[in-house]
């Protein structure tokens, strides 16, 4: 019968258990194995100590090779995918970079209306549309427009409002909400998601989610995740 391996041979086991001496930290359980020089000074004091009449036999030390090449791996791996995803954050925030000054749809129903031209904002149908209509409203719920966009097929869509009111007259500028409502040809009802529209007016890159997107007349900052498409 040969010798136990190195993770459960008790002589082996205690020396995981060290002192660094030098810092006095203390490093316990499996941790001991993470270094190369600390797996291989176990290895060979668990071949010199092993019992001569019953050696350690050639799978044993196999497969504490492989088990540490394995570990050795994952921890290389993990490494590697840290250093991606700091890259990848880094591109990130330069693409968003680029968002400055445009007018990008995002996941929200609201819309900002400057001081002069109009507003535009978004919506995906789940299904094709025989009639489409968008109620605009101001800050306190009021419709102040109805948009007839007449029928649209599935998929992304898009709307223009002039900036006025169901009377003709120019609407303060501000921020707008609005609703979009759908109907088949049956006259059943289609579900609509919409998407709110804004213009970029810088970027922050050091959230915990990613860069986000400050948009003119938005109380807040946008996930650069949230951002659907650039108009």
């Amino acid at each position: 019968m040969s010798t136990s391996p190195i993770s459960s041979n008790s002589f082996l086991s205690s020396l995981q258990t060290s002192s660094s001496g030098t810092s006095g930290s203390t490093t316990s359980g499996l941790g001991g194995l993470a270094d190369v020089n600390t797996f291989y000074k176990l290895l060979v004091t668990q071949l010199t100590n092993q019992d001569p009449m019953n050696p350690l036999s050639n799978q044993d030390l196999s497969a504490q090779l492989a088990q540490f090449s394995t570990a050795s791996g994952v921890q290389g791996l993990q490494q590697s995918m840290a250093t991606l995803t700091a890259q990848l954050a880094q591109t990130q925030g330069l693409q968003a970079a680029n968002l400055v000054g445009q007018t990008v749809v995002f996941d929200n129903n609201s819309i900002s209306l400057p001081a002069s031209g109009g507003a535009a904002g978004g919506f995906t149908l789940a299904s094709a549309a025989q009639s489409v209509q968008v109620q605009v409203q101001n800050s306190a719920g009021q419709t102040v427009n109805t948009l007839q966009l007449g029928a649209l097929p599935t998929g992304v869509q898009t709307f223009n409002w002039d900036g006025t009111t169901s009377a003709g007259q120019a609407a303060p500028a501000g921020n707008y909400t609005f609703n979009v409502t759908a109907a088949d040809g049956s006259g059943q009802a289609v579900a609509a998601v919409p998407f709110g529209t804004g213009k970029v007016q810088s970027v922050y890159l050091s959230g915990s989610n990613g860069p986000s997107l400050q948009l003119q007349g938005q109380s807040g900052s946008v996930p650069l995740s949230s951002i659907q498409g650039v108009m």
